[in-house]
């Protein structure tokens, strides 16, 4: 199976577009969403339309810590009064349709496990222990709890990574190691790796080959739809990805 790994997108319908154009040049089979589809963004109703039209090709979706926030109406953690602005914003204007389909048609766990041509998946969009807010570090990569896993696809941070691990393990066929990949596909509609394309990655679960995936779409049309709602830090940090 090819997949799509998509996160953070962040109400970007344009950066979404773009990203959807692509995958279909590049038949994937299915898709993964590893969370933050609203906020942030000007369009929260029209992305959460967008993945509802193709609900039936996702294997998994699951919640970010903005999801959490928006659903819990909870700002405590949010660093900036500009962050808690943009998500008031955002519950203003999310229809019912909307709030329906992220509380009953997304995991709102913000992590979940499953088995695909018969490797095991940790989906999170944090870190085990903090699954919504947690920052993945060079630390995570050393935790044992991860070893049972494949895959590990994480989210949040908006910068991409890929990390091949050798834990320790009872196999003398693989000199006792076990190999855990590690995966951030960067984000879709907010990146924030010093490169402003709209970002995803597509895995293929036979063969484990890899491949990050950044796509130019139209940050100007998007960057009009900013209001004066909302401070226009979120509209000005589009342009060079940071």
């Amino acid at each position: 199976m090819r997949l799509a790994l998509l996160s953070d997108i962040h109400a970007n319908v344009t950066a979404l577009n773009a990203v959807l154009e692509e995958v279909e040049r590049r038949h994937v089979d299915k898709f993964v969403l590893l969370g933050d589809l609203v906020n942030y963004g000007m369009r929260p109703n029209e992305i959460v339309d967008m993945i509802r039209s193709m609900d039936d090709k996702f294997v998994a979706k699951i919640w970010g810590n903005h999801e959490k926030a928006v659903m819990d109406n909870d700002t405590t953690r949010f660093a900036t009064d500009r962050g808690r602005a943009i998500l008031h914003y955002t519950q203003k204007h999310l229809s019912q349709e909307s709030i329906d389909f992220i509380n009953n048609k997304m995991n709102c766990d913000g992590t979940c496990s499953l088995e695909i041509d018969g490797k095991k998946f940790l989906l999170v969009h944090g870190i085990m222990g903090d699954p919504y807010w947690g920052k993945f570090t060079p630390v995570e990569l050393t935790r044992e709890e991860y070893a049972e896993y494949d895959f590990v696809l994480t989210a949040h941070s908006h910068v991409c990574h890929y990390f091949e691990v050798l834990f320790k393990a009872d196999s003398p066929s693989t000199r006792n190691k076990k190999k855990t990949v590690f995966i951030n596909p960067g984000s879709v509609g907010q990146p924030r790796n010093i490169n402003p394309c709209a970002q995803f990655g597509i895995l293929n679960t036979e063969t484990t080959e890899y491949e990050h995936v950044c796509v130019p779409y139209d940050i100007v049309a998007e960057q009009e739809l900013y209001t004066d709602e909302v401070d226009v830090f979120y509209k000005d940090r589009l342009t060079l990805g940071i």
